[in-house]
């Protein structure tokens, strides 16, 4: 026995034995690896959480967003008078962050974008509520208005533009 290690030996009941079990600092390495790859690896899930979430609170935004306009575009179409009117009878297009129409029944609808909160609001016959959120009306950093009329004669609604950003 002269080649061995002695102190991966010890005595027990007088005779030689291999030691078992790790030692203290060999546990302590272990840990510290397992803690990297565990921070590493809960890192890894919450990017992966909250990307998840983005993409699926954008692709509910996106679905409403598309609705309302539906929405709306059958308001347009089923409308009887709409507002607002141009001041004069010669302009024959209007921009607008409020577009006003009565329904054949008589409901008077007003949908506003309202620039403070960045949001849709639709207004029903003296009720309100948000319809949209996180409109924010600029593109490529100059801001636009989300309703464009056009009018023929300045009187008959031809044509509503709904630009949302």
């Amino acid at each position: 026995m002269a080649n061995y290690d002695c102190s991966r030996w010890h005595n027990l009941y007088g005779g030689f034995m291999m030691r078992r079990g790790f030692s203290a600092v060999e546990l302590l390495v272990s840990m510290a690896i397992s803690t990297v790859l565990l921070t590493g690896l809960c890192a890894a899930i919450q990017a992966s959480v909250d990307a998840y979430s983005r993409s699926t609170a954008d692709g509910v935004n996106r679905l409403t967003s598309r609705l309302l306009v539906e929405r709306i575009a059958l308001l347009v179409r089923t409308g009887v008078t709409f507002g607002p009117m141009p001041s004069s009878a010669t302009i024959n297009e209007l921009e607008s962050d409020v577009l006003e129409l009565t329904t054949p029944s008589g409901q008077q609808i007003t949908i506003t974008w309202d620039s403070v909160t960045e949001t849709l609001e639709m207004d029903v016959d003296g009720t309100s509520s948000t319809v949209l959120g996180g409109v924010t009306q600029l593109s490529g950093g100059v801001p636009i208005t989300p309703f464009l009329l056009q009018f023929e004669n300045g009187v008959t609604l031809q044509r509503v533009t709904i630009n949302l950003a």
